[in-house]
C-alpha cells in the first residue's frame, strides 16, 4: 500500500502526492479536470501525464463507490490509486475499460485446473475496482434476464474466494482441495486450511449482504 506526501482540498487547491510501493510518486490534480501525473526528482519535478479526463460521467464512473458516498473527489480519486504498485500500474488501472476488468475477472474464475481459494494476486485488477465493476452492472442490466443476473451475482460473492494468503495457507490449499494428499500431510495442515475456509465463508456472507443492500438501492432508484 502506499502513502499520502501531501493533501490540499480547498477551494483554491485541490491536489494530493502519493508514493507509491515501488517508491514512484504521482500527483493528483483536481479542477475543471482530473489529472494524475508522475513526479521525477524524488517528487520535485512533474513528469508524465498518466492520465486525465475533464468527462464528469467517466470521472463518477470511474472513481466514485456508492458505498462509500457521500465522499470528496480527491479522497475517491485517491482510493482508486493508492494501492497500485507504481505508476504503470496506475496507467493500467485507470485505462482500463470496466468491459476489460469484467471480461478478465470472469475469465480468470473460469479457469480450468485453479484451486477453489486462491491468492489476491491472483486477481486481474483490485477487489474493489473488480466490485464496482460488477455493482454497475448490477444496476444496468435487464433485470428480467435472470441467467445474467445470477451470473454477476455469483461473480460478486465469489471475490470471497481470493484471500492475501499466508505461506503456510498456500501450502495447505493444494492438499486439502487436492485428491492425491496423504491422511497424514491432511491432518497436519486441516486447521490450517479450516481457518482459511471460515475467513472466506465470513467474506462470502459480508458480500451477500452488500449485495443485498444493492438490490434494495436498485429497486429504490427505479
Amino acid at each position: 500500500m502506499g502513502k499520502v506526501l501531501i493533501k490540499r482540498d480547498t477551494p483554491h487547491q485541490c491536489f494530493a502526492r502519493l508514493e507509491l510501493n515501488n517508491g514512484d510518486q504521482v500527483m493528483i490534480s483536481v479542477g475543471a479536470e482530473v489529472k494524475v501525473i508522475k513526479m521525477n526528482w524524488a517528487g520535485m519535478l512533474p513528469g508524465p501525464t498518466l492520465w486525465k479526463s475533464e468527462s464528469g460521467a467517466e470521472i463518477a464512473e470511474k472513481f466514485f463507490d456508492e458505498t462509500k458516498l457521500p465522499q470528496r473527489l480527491i479522497d475517491a480519486v485517491i482510493d482508486r490509486v493508492i494501492d497500485c504498485r507504481s505508476a504503470a500500474d496506475v496507467v493500467a488501472r485507470l485505462s482500463a475499460t470496466p468491459d476489460d476488468v469484467l471480461s478478465q475477472y470472469l475469465a480468470t474464475l473460469g479457469n480450468p485446473g485453479c484451486r477453489a481459494i486462491r491468492d489476491v494476486s491472483a486477481l486481474p485488477y483490485p477487489e474493489e475496482l473488480i466490485k464496482s465493476v460488477l455493482r454497475h452492472q448490477l444496476k444496468n442490466v435487464n433485470k428480467t434476464d435472470k441467467k445474467a443476473v445470477d451470473r454477476l451475482e455469483v461473480a460478486y460473492v465469489s471475490l470471497s474466494n481470493f484471500q492475501p494468503l499466508t505461506t503456510e495457507e498456500r501450502d495447505a490449499v493444494p492438499i486439502m482441495e487436492g485428491g492425491d494428499a496423504s491422511t497424514v500431510e491432511r491432518v497436519r495442515h486441516g486447521d490450517v486450511y479450516r481457518s482459511l475456509l471460515s475467513r472466506c465463508n465470513a467474506d462470502g456472507a459480508a458480500l451477500l449482504d452488500e449485495l443485498r443492500s444493492i438490490t434494495e438501492l436498485n429497486i429504490e432508484v427505479s
